[in-house]
């Protein structure tokens, strides 16, 4: 479960006179409380909300989910008007199932970055999401050298950054991940989509 901040804080007169009403003390303290540590095995049974603004979640996995089941989490709640994600492997089943929610509404845009040794490593997966994205203006593919593995999703509210250490494909297991909502994270990490060197077929 998620750690109940007010457990850590202790009692007021506890605290030293000289740091109750200093400025730069409580900006450190809210930035901290903002930060949650988790271990979870399943999203949907484990993580009871999202990040708010500037909140973020520090997880660990210990079971087979992979990056991709966060996009779901949130368009359950938001619809998601532009998806950005980088990987170095994606499986077809999440291909399909990112596909899927786009078709129904769920996600207006999507651009993915996925490493180019795939087109070598799995080309049956490479067709399958080319052939997908031929017949659909709001996907893009985009590819690189790439082992970043990021997500961005953007609401009508929201910024919504996961990072971590698991592909979009099915042999994720023990991994860690930030599931963040930050404006200034996401303007930064933006800035993998909109290299000049990637390449776009």
């Amino acid at each position: 479960m998620l750690f109940d901040y007010k457990k850590l804080l202790k009692k007021e007169d506890e605290i030293p006179p000289d740091s109750r009403n200093d400025k730069k003390e409580e900006v450190f303290t809210s930035k901290y409380l903002a930060a949650h540590y988790q271990k979870v095995s399943s999203l949907d049974n484990d993580l009871m909300r999202v990040p708010t603004p500037e909140e973020f979640f520090f997880l660990q996995s210990d079971t087979a989910f992979n990056a991709f089941t966060f996009i779901p989490l949130v368009a359950k709640l938001y619809p998601i008007k532009e998806l950005h994600a980088s990987t170095y492997s994606i499986s077809r089943k999440v291909v399909e199932a990112l596909i899927e929610l786009h078709d129904t509404g769920k996600i207006e845009r999507i651009t993915l970055l996925v490493s180019d040794s795939m087109i070598k490593r799995n080309p049956l997966v490479i067709d399958n999401l080319m052939a997908m994205a031929s017949s659909r203006p709001n996907v893009t593919v985009l590819y690189a050298w790439v082992h970043a593995k990021v997500c961005l999703l953007q609401t009508h509210e929201h910024h919504y950054v996961i990072e971590g250490s698991g592909n979009w494909s099915e042999n994720a297991h023990y991994e860690q991940y930030v599931f963040g909502n930050s404006k200034g994270l996401y303007d930064f990490r933006m800035k993998l989509f909109t290299d000049s060197k990637l390449k776009k077929y």
